[in-house]
């Protein structure tokens, strides 16, 4: 087989299984995340894609900002539905070889939504609330969604 044929054949196949994965991802979310640990708060912008496949799993990006406004810190988070628990983790990576994470959690008891998504399109009506630990450190959080079409929230 020539090379040209492989990589024609590479081309397609790649093209294909974009295609595959752009269909079973839904809609990109995104908003700003406030969170206190004691005395002390922390602000930031998250980011979360949602599988059509999966709607009881999701997985996202998340910044820590300066008070400039300025990206100290980023990481990823993932979640999973048990009940009416949302249940996840968190990491960052400070250098190349150190990081750290933790676990959150949100309770929805008594909310009218099913999925992840649900949980995060609320976000742009009023504040979503958790906790979140890492080791001996903890406390709560909140987040707030923007408006994909202005970037308003």
């Amino acid at each position: 087989m020539t090379s040209r044929l492989k990589l024609s054949k590479l081309l397609i196949t790649l093209l294909l299984l974009h295609c595959t994965l752009a269909q079973e991802a839904g809609p990109a979310l995104h908003g700003m995340w406030t969170a206190t640990a004691g005395a002390q708060v922390f602000r930031g912008s998250w980011s979360a894609e949602i599988s059509q496949r999966s709607p009881d799993t999701a997985q996202g990006s998340w910044t820590l900002l300066n008070d400039s406004g300025e990206v100290v810190l980023q990481g990823t988070w993932s979640a999973k539905r048990t009940g009416s628990q949302w249940q996840g983790t968190w990491r960052a990576r400070m250098t190349q070889t150190q990081s750290f994470g933790g676990t959150w959690n949100a309770d929805m008891t008594g909310s009218k939504g099913k999925t992840f998504a649900d949980l995060l399109q609320r976000t742009l009506e009023k504040q979503v609330a958790g906790s979140w630990q890492t080791g001996s450190y903890g406390g709560n959080w909140w987040l707030k969604g923007l408006n994909s079409k202005n970037g308003r929230q």
